[in-house]
């Protein structure tokens, strides 16, 4: 299966990712897997003025666009992808379905949502009570939902980043009061990583599977 070719990314994994200064993650999934992380206009609005942080990450969030590690998610890339993406599927569509799961969540979550399942590509997002509020409601997340570990710990095996710029991660989010899942609460990153189910690899997908969901597993290869 081919990789994806978006990451929809939402407010908070940026937000842990310009806290750790860890961009080299998102560089690389472009560079050496084809996958051009990108962001819904709604969460470019978010992390222009993030309550906790204020306008702290302005400048990393342009900087990330300038270079293109980032794009906005806007019509011209949206219809770019329509070929792969479920027939009938629009741009009104997808703002259609954003503002359906904005009736339960936030808006970066909902419609970055939207948009994974608009153009059957994945998202990154920590928010779990956004995912346990939609799936209350009964209505479809993105397959998988990839977390900030996730990336950092893919990032790891992969040579991207060494342990001790994963320690530093960790430690720079902790300082700062985020969440953190639970094996990396009180384990160093090397700890960790020996209970934590990342669901980003780096391979071939093993056949036989199960049917995707949020928490499925995602195997890419090198292009």
């Amino acid at each position: 299966m081919a990789n994806p070719p978006l990451l929809l990314c939402d407010t908070d994994v940026l937000v842990q990712l310009f806290l750790a200064g860890e961009l080299r993650l998102l560089i690389d999934l472009k560079k050496s897997y084809g996958i051009q992380p990108a962001v819904v206009l709604e969460v470019d609005l978010e992390l222009r003025w993030v309550r906790k942080y204020r306008d702290r990450f302005v400048p990393q969030l342009d900087k990330a666009l300038r270079s293109e590690t980032l794009k906005k998610l806007d019509v011209a890339l949206f219809q770019s992808l329509l070929a792969n993406a479920k027939p009938g599927t629009s741009w009104a569509s997808f703002q259609a379905l954003g503002a359906q799961y904005y009736g339960y969540v936030q808006l970066g979550e909902a419609y970055t949502f939207a948009a994974g399942l608009s153009l059957a590509v994945p998202a990154a997002s920590n928010d779990f009570s956004a995912i346990q509020t939609l799936n209350a409601q009964m209505l479809v997340l993105p397959a998988p939902i990839i977390r900030c570990f996730d990336l950092l710990v893919f990032a790891h095996r992969t040579d991207i980043l060494d342990m001790k710029a994963c320690d530093k991660a960790r430690s720079e989010l902790l300082k700062n009061g985020e969440g953190l899942p639970k094996p990396f609460q009180n384990s160093s990153f090397a700890d960790g990583m020996k209970s934590f189910v990342c669901r980003l690899l780096d391979g071939t997908q093993p056949a036989g599977t199960a049917a995707p969901s949020y928490s499925s597993t995602l195997a890419i290869t090198r292009i």
